[in-house]
């Protein structure tokens, strides 16, 4: 029956909010339980399954009531039988579902990881210790919430993560999703500084993967990109004189379209992204009434065209870039548009350009059911 509802509420009922229901059950099997009733004493299911549904909830209070769950199934493990436990996933879900509180949300989240830390950290069980999926959750609750700041914090965190394991005190060892969700809290900052801050940690992670040998933090070319997103949203430095500067956001953006576009140990090419952040790095970060200006915008077009990776991400950003006149000239001039019914730059959409210039341009996934 729990279970039953907390699929209402996958399939959105928030109306009747299925996991009040659903927790109802549970408050019958307590009742139960205290009456002496043994067949129908909640166990670790019932506990699990309506923490679920909470956490899977659009209720405005969804966090708050998924940890009161938490706290139940806790007392209720102290003192009844082995069969009610506390697992890490019991943990994990309420500090994940945190993230909906933007203001509040990062404050209970990190109370929570530092108590299942004190209290399971060293738990002769593994199955109640922290794991990678904890410190992924409280990551993604930082990176996320309304303050732009949280950063500085998610990499401390990291850092000190590698440490531990490092030394043997604990067996949590940052991943990929570790890595990039410090990096998405960067970006998230619109910060001069955003753009080293995300080069250093994509150079840790190809320094674990070359000599240690972490296979798993092999960088792919969204990461690389992500770089390349940092340095198009950072703030904008074309009124600065830079051009001996190594770590401005177009020095940062050049190396790493480099990487992209050459040899390199990684298998990585550039993707439609790649060149779309580029035109907007250039555009944030050039002075546009330098004479290179137009001629770096067009060359770029160009290579972005022979690779066949223009996409309307692609499209946008390049018209956004330069003159009216220049971008009529870069896609084969106005008439041929004209032809079409498209006298404005911004009416041309990427399925009216040439087919061999998007030929690998990878179709958009799919939203599932119910996908906004």
């Amino acid at each position: 029956m729990i279970n039953a509802w907390i699929q209402c509420e996958n399939d959105g009922d928030v109306d009747a909010y299925a996991s009040k229901k659903a927790e109802k059950i549970l408050d019958y099997l307590c009742e139960q339980h205290e009456k002496g009733v043994e067949a129908l004493s909640p166990n670790n299911g019932s506990f699990n399954l309506c923490i679920k549904s909470w956490c899977n909830s659009k209720h405005p209070n969804a966090a708050e009531k998924a940890e009161k769950v938490l706290r139940r199934k806790e007392a209720f493990a102290e003192r009844s039988r082995n069969d009610v436990y506390i697992t890490a996933p019991n943990y994990n879900l309420v500090i994940a579902k945190w993230r909906d509180d933007k203001t509040n949300g990062p404050d209970r989240a990190r109370k929570l990881f530092n108590e299942m830390v004190q209290k399971y950290g060293n738990a002769a069980e593994f199955k109640a210790r922290p794991n990678i999926v904890t410190l992924n959750s409280l990551l993604d609750v930082l990176a996320k919430s309304s303050s732009r700041d949280m950063a500085e914090e998610c990499e401390v965190l990291l850092k000190e993560a590698n440490e531990l394991f490092r030394e043997g005190k604990s067996t949590i060892l940052p991943d990929i999703i570790s890595y990039r969700t410090c990096i998405d809290a960067w970006i998230r900052q619109w910060q001069t500084v955003s753009p080293i801050r995300v080069e250093a940690l994509v150079n840790e992670m190809i320094h674990k993967y070359s000599v240690e040998g972490r296979k798993d933090l092999c960088p792919d070319s969204d990461v690389f990109n992500l770089v390349l997103k940092a340095c198009s949203q950072a703030t904008v430095t074309w009124h600065e004189d830079v051009a001996k500067k190594s770590d401005t956001p177009v020095s940062i953006a050049n190396r790493t379209y480099s990487v992209l576009k050459g040899k390199n140990q990684f298998n990585i090419k550039p993707t439609h992204a790649t060149y779309a952040f580029m035109f907007l790095i250039y555009k944030n970060h050039l002075d546009f009434e330098n004479s290179r200006y137009t001629q770096l915008l067009t060359m770029l077009w160009k290579q972005c065209c022979n690779d066949g990776l223009v996409s309307q991400f692609a499209l946008d950003s390049f018209r956004d870039s330069v003159l009216q006149y220049q971008f009529w000239n870069a896609i084969g001039g106005n008439d041929r548009y004209a032809a079409m019914g498209k006298t404005k730059p911004d009416e041309v959409k990427v399925d009216d350009l040439p087919q061999e210039w998007r030929r690998n341009v990878k179709p958009q996934r799919r939203q599932g059911k119910g996908a906004k």
